[in-house]
């Protein structure tokens, strides 16, 4: 069962009052409206429940987040039909499509809750500025009422995001907010050209109204197979690397082990943005994928490695960094992926880079991969205790890693820091 923050159930309650009163008091000052006006509203309603059913799933480290285009839809109701019917056909869509879904209830009052309301908000701009007797395209004017009640929209939207989905997700809302708002950035300029179309269709009939639907489906279509393409490659590279630790009982599942640590230690440090958080947690999971180019006679050596076989062993964080940068869906994690046996005094591979020339995401992983590396057993040795594993870490605090991750992972792990470190670290790339 979903846990919801005190004050995301604030928000909600709010959005939905707003909500239930936008479409009361919408309907109340609406008049009597012609047949034919109600059958363009079920077109409409019709064309925005088909929109919404193929949204897009965007895969972040926390979740997913959903993307339609059904809000140029949403506004123009309100444009062409009148607040109260604009915002009565988004409430039904919107309900329609959470039931056939089988949304969680969270989800779905923050759906219609945010979308009822953004499109009251928009609609009454726009019905205040502009003349009404000709449709949004019909004048300078009504375009750029049009644009002002579009603005309006996306901002209500990505602020409800912001302020409900962020809490739940553990995520920034000023970051959640921004990165909704880019997403959404191209629907405030779309906005007025659909309404007019909206309106061009409708004064023709209702089934010109439907046709709107291949239009819009068309890129919703496209965007759902450039995703689904995306997140196949990220599957991919991620069975890749999980299939190199197969081969070797000992390390079975280390990946995912390393990338929930170093989600530990994210989640301790605030001031890193999360597009960044992402790529590392990204990095983490597929950190070792080139041990692919590892023969198993050097995997599986129970005792020490001769030279050549050190030499072999460690090409992996550079065959890794390879493999990843082909893809466009990695390419930011191959620097992580190379430096991630770094360490912070500067004897680490392949390139011997010291402090913070060490990429964050290669010092979080570090960190993260030496701890369960300790906690887990090799054929030479057998597992240590996570309390012996933490103080070696500690100890190594300034040495051989970064003594601000190390902070943070201590912090995560719920043990004290190490009162020297800051001073070791000072002393040991001479800052």
């Amino acid at each position: 069962m979903m846990t919801v923050p005190l004050r995301v159930r604030f928000w909600l309650i709010l959005l939905s009052a707003a909500a239930v009163v936008s479409v009361s008091v919408g309907l109340t000052t609406t008049g009597s409206l012609a047949t034919e006006t109600w059958l363009v509203a079920a077109a409409l309603l019709l064309v925005i429940v088909l929109i919404e059913r193929l949204d897009v799933s965007i895969p972040i480290s926390t979740g997913t987040l959903r993307v339609s285009v059904g809000a140029p839809l949403a506004l123009a109701a309100a444009l062409y039909l009148g607040v109260g019917v604009g915002c009565l056909i988004v409430l039904i869509g919107h309900l329609l499509d959470s039931i056939l879904a089988r949304r969680d209830p969270i989800k779905s009052l923050t759906n219609i809750g945010m979308s009822v309301t953004a499109t009251a908000v928009g609609g009454s701009i726009y019905w205040m500025l502009a003349d009404t007797a000709i449709s949004p395209v019909g004048s300078i004017v009504n375009l750029g009422a049009a644009l002002v009640a579009s603005i309006a929209f996306v901002v209500v939207t990505t602020t409800s995001v912001a302020l409900i989905v962020a809490p739940i997700i553990g995520m920034p809302m000023q970051v959640l907010w921004q990165s909704t708002l880019r997403l959404s950035a191209i629907e405030a300029v779309t906005l007025p050209a659909v309404a007019g179309l909206v309106a061009l269709a409708a004064d023709e009939s209702a089934a010109a109204v439907l046709l709107l639907a291949f239009p819009l489906l068309g890129p919703q279509i496209a965007y759902r197979t450039l995703v689904r393409a995306q997140r196949s490659v990220r599957d991919t590279l991620e069975s890749l690397a999980d299939a190199v630790e197969q081969r070797d009982p000992y390390t079975s599942n280390h990946s995912v082990r390393v990338t929930n640590t170093a989600h530990l230690i994210l989640h301790e440090m605030s001031e890193v943005p999360y597009g960044l958080t992402d790529t590392i947690l990204a990095a983490a999971r597929v950190h070792d994928i080139g041990k692919v180019g590892t023969r198993d006679v050097t995997l599986y050596k129970p005792g020490p490695l001769t030279t050549g076989e050190r030499r072999e062993m460690r090409r992996h964080a550079e065959v890794g960094s390879v493999i990843v940068a082909r893809t466009d869906e990695y390419r930011l994690t191959a620097s992580i992926i190379r430096h991630h046996h770094e360490t912070w005094n500067g004897n680490g591979y392949p390139d011997g880079l010291a402090g913070h020339e060490i990429p964050l995401g290669s010092r979080v992983i570090a960190v993260a991969d030496a701890f369960d590396a300790m906690t887990s057993d090799r054929p030479y040795r057998t597992a240590m205790s996570s309390s012996a594993a933490i103080d070696e870490i500690r100890r190594n605090s300034g040495v051989q890693f970064d003594p601000h991750v190390v902070t943070a992972f201590l912090h995560a792990m719920g043990a004290s820091p190490a009162p020297d470190a800051v001073a070791r670290s000072a002393q040991s790339i001479g800052a």
